[in-house]
């Protein structure tokens, strides 16, 4: 049934039920398991910082980068630990346009994402999981 599963993976506790749900299907399913994180850029006034604190910037990437790291190796070992056949990957940019893209390169059948409950106001407008639903021609699996 599915043979590539990705699943976006970020320090919510969502990310990480996604996670554990993603590792179980691949496991169960014999498929192989990518995990994504994607590395949103820092915001333009963070460019600021570096009028008074010189290098700064370029430390809080670094610092991010390796939180990111931290993250991810510990997913590996999580998902190998299961006897799961896992790869993960950091990519840099908008979240839900690399999502999608990462997704076309790799020719993933089923995404696994963690789901935020939203307000009100911010499901009207769509949220994060809609947002790639709308892009992608995969099953999504949602988890709260």
């Amino acid at each position: 049934m599915y043979k590539r599963i990705i699943t976006a993976l970020d320090e919510s506790p969502e990310a990480k039920r996604a996670l554990a749900s993603a590792i179980d299907m691949a496991k169960h399913l014999g498929a192989e398991l990518r995990i994504i994180t994607v590395s949103e850029p820092l915001p333009a006034y963070a460019g600021f910082i570096d009028a008074e604190i010189p290098g700064a910037r370029e430390k809080l990437v670094e610092e991010r980068n390796a939180f990111y790291g931290r993250l991810q190796t510990a997913a590996v070992e999580q998902a190998a630990t299961a006897g799961v056949k896992v790869d993960a990957v950091i990519v840099e940019g908008d979240e839900v346009k690399a999502i999608v893209s990462h997704i076309g390169e790799c020719g993933a059948d089923l995404l696994v994402i963690g789901c935020r409950h939203h307000s009100s106001m911010s499901r009207l407008w769509g949220g994060t999981v809609h947002n790639i639903a709308e892009k992608v021609r995969c099953s999504i699996l949602a988890v709260y």
